[in-house]
């Protein structure tokens, strides 16, 4: 089951710890927030050799700079769905119990939102 503690882990950006802006993928599959590697990458030309902050693999700047680094179009549809699921949780009931809850969780597997306690049952 996903939770929104997950969904916020998989969208925080590991260099400034805020919700990605922009995600961008590099070689080696890790993700950054653009201004994030912008100024990783603050003293290098585009063609000079540039690690990852995390695993230390080096890659090549492409020609256009880091602007020129794919966008993470995964990470973009997770930023989507937790804009949405943030919006629907503050209005939707628990689909689980009778007890008027407002849903905290969406389990992905069983697709139902939960309140907090149905959430720890299931």
């Amino acid at each position: 089951m996903a939770t929104a503690k997950q969904l916020d882990d998989i969208t925080e950006c590991p260099i400034c710890t805020e919700v990605y802006t922009d995600p961008r993928v590099l070689p080696c599959v890790h993700t950054y927030c653009l201004k994030c590697i912008e100024a990783w990458s603050k003293d290098k030309e585009p063609g000079d050799e540039l690690a990852c902050p995390l695993c230390r693999k080096e890659f090549t700047l492409p020609s256009n700079g880091v602007i020129g680094l794919p966008k993470n179009f995964i990470v973009n549809n997770l930023l989507q769905m937790k804009q949405l699921s943030s919006v629907e949780s503050k209005t939707s009931p628990c689909e689980v119990c009778s007890g008027g809850e407002v849903a905290s969780v969406y389990c992905v597997e069983c697709q139902q939102k939960l309140c907090q306690a149905c959430e720890s049952y299931h």
